[in-house]
């Protein structure tokens, strides 16, 4: 009888498990597709929490982490099939300083680090994220730099051959209602046909982020703004009414009500400039969105639960460390619609983890 074969996969900047969550989306697809995540790396000691509440190994216990990329040894981590890992955005992202591999705390360089454990470990695939502005101009050298690293790895066909493909793909056009465009990068070891594609079909099922929010009663008080926090946002970004006909974003950093139905970027909590209008005929109602809403539109399920829960459990964590886990997650349904488009390509090169 011919062994099954298992996708080891190891997770960089884990974050609460966004690719681990859309392995098992891919997996209740495929059924008998199987994967093991033999470790992941993470510091934030409330990412760590939210991971190991989620996530567990096929005996029940906690995945191991082995902490600090940056302290990784690569000889103590088992062999891997695909390193997945959103690399910290805060050096490349206009809501960050744009520093790059200058940011003075060290962030710009973390790739670096992808490329030592995966030069060691030489994982047959690589699957990175970052925000759009890493392929601005700017870090042009940045990207070449990690373009000679992996074709001196061997992820490439050739010299002439890029060992990256990438696409920049956008979370409302698959499905989630939100403005989030996201820089995708994927790597074989050996290289990668030139026909190989990083853009899956859209999914446009025509909800928006009013389908996405709490219902009524369930979203928390403190959530609300009083008449006098909502009359000194219009007088200070020159609104004249928060009166809607159906829920909207407030975009409060470019002084805008998105009025085509989409949430603008979640964030983390210093950088949210993001403000639920619910329609009310009598009064102007205005909020913050709730760690539920900012998990749903992170591509999470739960939208027929009872009052719409996510398929997520918090722990005792505040607001702010929550939020702070939303915005710098992977949108778990966006990585479950890439990791099946890219799978089943893999197919044609013998490559078949589905069946």
């Amino acid at each position: 009888m011919k062994k099954k074969k298992v996708l080891r996969v190891f997770e960089g900047f884990a974050g609460y498990g966004g690719g681990h969550f859309a392995l098992d989306r891919l997996k209740e697809k495929y059924p008998n597709f199987e994967f093991e995540i033999i470790g992941y790396s993470e510091i934030d000691k409330y990412a760590c929490e939210l991971y190991d509440l989620n996530h567990k190994d096929s005996k029940g216990k906690n995945i191991k982490n082995f902490g600090d990329i940056t302290k990784l040894n690569p000889d103590d981590v088992p062999d891997f099939d695909i390193f997945m890992g959103g690399f910290p955005c805060q050096p490349f992202s206009t809501a960050g300083m744009q520093k790059g591999v200058d940011d003075p705390y060290g962030r710009g360089t973390l790739f670096q680090h992808i490329m030592r454990i995966c030069e060691a470990k030489k994982p047959k695939y690589i699957l990175l994220e970052n925000v759009k502005g890493f392929f601005s101009k700017k870090f042009e050298s940045t990207r070449k730099q990690m373009d000679n690293m992996l074709i001196k790895m061997g992820y490439s066909a050739g010299k002439k051959d890029e060992p990256l493909r990438v696409a920049l793909l956008n979370s409302k056009d698959y499905g989630v209602p939100q403005n989030r465009e996201r820089v995708w990068m994927f790597a074989r070891l050996g290289g990668l046909p030139k026909d190989f594609s990083m853009i899956p079909e859209e999914v446009h099922n025509g909800l928006l982020m009013a389908d996405f929010l709490d219902p009524k009663g369930y979203v928390p008080k403190e959530m609300y703004l009083s008449e006098k926090q909502i009359d000194h946002l219009k007088e200070k970004h020159n609104i004249d009414s928060f009166k809607v006909k159906k829920a909207l974003c407030f975009d409060v950093y470019n002084k805008k009500i998105k009025n085509d139905g989409y949430s603008i970027t979640i964030t983390m909590p210093e950088h949210n400039s993001l403000r639920v209008i619910e329609p009310c005929k009598y009064k102007e109602i205005v909020r913050k969105m709730s760690v539920t809403e900012q998990f749903r539109l992170m591509g999470l399920e739960g939208l027929d639960a009872v009052g719409r829960k996510v398929d997520i459990v918090f722990g005792n964590q505040s607001y702010t460390q929550l939020s702070k886990r939303a915005g710098n997650g992977w949108d778990v349904n966006l990585v479950y619609i890439l990791l099946d488009h890219i799978f089943n390509q893999l197919k044609e090169l013998n490559e078949d983890w589905l069946d």
